[in-house]
């Protein structure tokens, strides 16, 4: 074999020669390089788009939340101020109590500290806000589908002719707090609200205990149904949401709508006699505030502070009347023999059923 021959073939084997080790591990390199600053671009944009959506989701809550109040400072519906006359307690005509007396009618304003939860981890109970309007402040589509029924079986027997879905009438309703989760999970457990309903939101798989986890609280705004405001009316404290039947807590809370979610620190204050006040009873016009004041602290550092007019209309309030009506009726009825409503509970010498006598459900487990 000649030179030229040797010469050729060792040029063919050289071409043919693969990648060296040193070649292959730098390529590697190299591409984890790339591929890492890659991921992290995607990673930022994910995240991006995660705070984004979050914080468009808290500003559209903001919004109804903010709507709904103002509505509700709006149209409140209040008592027509009348004299009233008074009797010194040592006076000798003054007449005795009667156990049977049909009670003062409920304030159309109630704010005061919620008696019905507990304190969170830092000791601190939210305020509820009880309110009579002559509108429903909120849209009675953001309710569940069950409000709707509850609300007509609510009117049927009565001489409230307003808008069977509760959309329009005077209502009374409240403004109050609950831990995150807590009362979605009982609304889910009871069959008000199934599984991927908007109700129900991000709320954890298993219940923890209030105490041991941060500040996380939930506004919910829920009207309030004759046989609540009648229990209410005749002296009883709000209730948590675990009390009652299942039947009365699926009657209280079917038409529950969350308003705003992780809210951390809030306050309500009604500007009465020149200072800011934090408990208030209202009934007539004289009681009204000038303005009302709305403070809130989300988990997320947002922070929302709102002013809001008082404005009112002259009118009755349907629950107390009609809770007057079926006083009367049970009382003239059944006042000497009645030992029991058709529920089985013990029933109050007036005809009222006895809410001490009502069982509480147990959802610890839920």
């Amino acid at each position: 074999m000649n030179r030229q021959t040797r010469l050729n073939a060792t040029q063919s084997t050289r071409s043919h020669r693969g990648f060296t080790l040193m070649e292959t591990l730098l390529a590697m390199v190299l591409g984890s390089m790339v591929l890492t600053g890659c991921l992290g671009v995607f990673m930022a944009l994910r995240n991006m788009e995660t705070t984004f959506a979050n914080r468009y989701e808290t500003t559209s809550e903001l919004d109804i939340t903010h709507s709904a109040i103002a509505r509700s400072m709006l149209s409140l519906q209040m008592e027509e101020t009348t004299a009233t006359t008074v009797t010194r307690s040592d006076d000798q005509d003054a007449e005795p109590v009667d156990e049977n007396a049909e009670p003062d009618p409920r304030a159309r304003i109630i704010l005061e500290t919620d008696p019905s939860v507990a304190p969170d981890s830092t000791g601190w109970i939210p305020q509820r806000f009880e309110i009579v309007t002559a509108t429903p402040p909120v849209p009675a589509g953001l309710a569940s589908q069950a409000a709707g029924w509850y609300t007509a079986q609510d009117k049927d027997g009565t001489l409230d002719f307003s808008a069977m879905d509760g959309s329009q009438g005077v209502m009374r309703s409240v403004f109050e707090f609950r831990p995150h989760g807590q009362r979605e999970r009982i609304m889910q457990q009871l069959g008000l609200i199934q599984s991927g309903d908007p109700l129900i939101g991000n709320i954890p798989e298993d219940e923890t205990d209030l105490s041991s986890e941060p500040p996380n609280w939930t506004l919910w705004w829920r009207p309030i149904l004759s046989y609540e405001g009648e229990q209410l009316l005749y002296g009883a404290q709000p209730f948590r949401d675990s009390f009652g039947t299942a039947d009365e807590i699926r009657a209280r809370l079917a038409g529950a709508v969350p308003l705003i979610h992780n809210v951390d620190r809030c306050i309500w204050e009604l500007f009465k006699g020149d200072e800011f006040i934090t408990s208030h009873v209202a009934l007539e016009i004289g009681d009204l505030p000038a303005f009302a004041q709305f403070e809130m602290i989300l988990t997320n550092e947002q922070y929302a502070s709102w002013m809001f007019e008082i404005d009112w209309v002259l009118g009755d309030d349907p629950s107390t009347s009609t809770a007057n009506e079926l006083a009367e009726d049970d009382s003239q009825d059944d006042q000497d023999t009645d030992t029991g409503d058709d529920t089985g509970r013990p029933t109050r010498p007036n005809g009222q059923p006895d809410p001490n006598a009502t069982r509480t459900l147990d959802f610890s487990d839920s």
